[in-house]
């Protein structure tokens, strides 16, 4: 059974939700070797990383992490500057080095969708995982549509919703 078949639909991407490991474990049951997880360091404890970090225990992945503040075209001057995000990215690498030792940081600051999901490539990322705060970063008209008006995820993309979120 293959993961992106299980995944619920949601407009142009192939993207799951879920609220657990185990929401996750019953969608990916194969191993993933390469974890792309999106975060925003300034944001509170993210459960995105709580499921990464169950992720590494069960399969033990690289964890590639990426600014996801980076990827908003609402509001540009509200955006951390290339050095900040690296500073965030590399003050969390250090923190969770300390649970999980096989982690890096992105030295692409994706803008858009399609830099994502070419960084993704680039890391041969099997899972990109992705905070329910940032997917609004998806929702801007330029960042889910190019040339044919469809982008291709590279591989699947999984929401971490928040507790008190609904679906």
């Amino acid at each position: 059974m293959h993961a992106s078949k299980l995944l619920t639909p949601v407009p142009n991407l192939p993207i799951a939700r879920i609220r657990n490991t185990q929401d996750l474990f019953a969608l990916v049951p194969r191993q993933i070797s390469n974890l792309l997880l999106v975060v925003d360091p300034a944001a509170e404890p993210d459960s995105a990383l709580v499921v990464a970090l169950e992720i590494a225990e069960r399969w033990g992945p690289q964890i590639t992490l990426v600014h996801g503040g980076m990827l908003s075209g609402w509001q540009l001057s509200t955006e951390p500057s290339a050095e900040t995000a690296l500073a965030d990215l590399l003050c969390l690498s250090w923190q969770v080095k300390g649970e999980y030792r096989d982690i890096s940081i992105s030295q692409t600051l994706p803008h858009s969708l399609a830099e994502l999901f070419d960084e993704a490539v680039k890391r041969k990322a099997d899972l990109i995982l992705l905070p329910e705060p940032l997917t609004t970063r998806f929702q801007h008209p330029e960042l889910v549509t190019l040339g044919s008006g469809r982008i291709v995820s590279p591989c699947p993309i999984v929401v971490v919703m928040e507790s008190e979120s609904e679906w």
